[in-house]
């Protein structure tokens, strides 16, 4: 994200490595917590929410990866 921010890193290429991070981080805790992870009494709950809702926003992973191998067809093009 750091390297998007500074321009030397497509936004596309960010949105998916922090995307993928998050969710697998998401899923790890799940794992090691079982299920008080889905408890209300757990943040692990609200944290799973979100992040399956921010996966989607502002475009897919699915989106970004296509958006990320046009450009890199359109450099090899050139």
């Amino acid at each position: 994200v750091l390297g998007a921010a500074l321009g030397e890193v497509p936004a596309a290429g960010a949105k998916v490595a922090a995307a993928d991070a998050a969710y697998l981080a998401s899923r790890v805790g799940l794992q090691v917590h079982g299920a008080i992870g889905y408890t209300a009494e757990f943040d692990l709950s609200l944290w799973l929410t979100k992040i399956r809702a921010l996966v989607g926003a502002w475009g897919t992973p699915a989106a970004h990866r296509a958006r990320l191998l046009d450009g890199l067809v359109a450099e090899g093009g050139a």
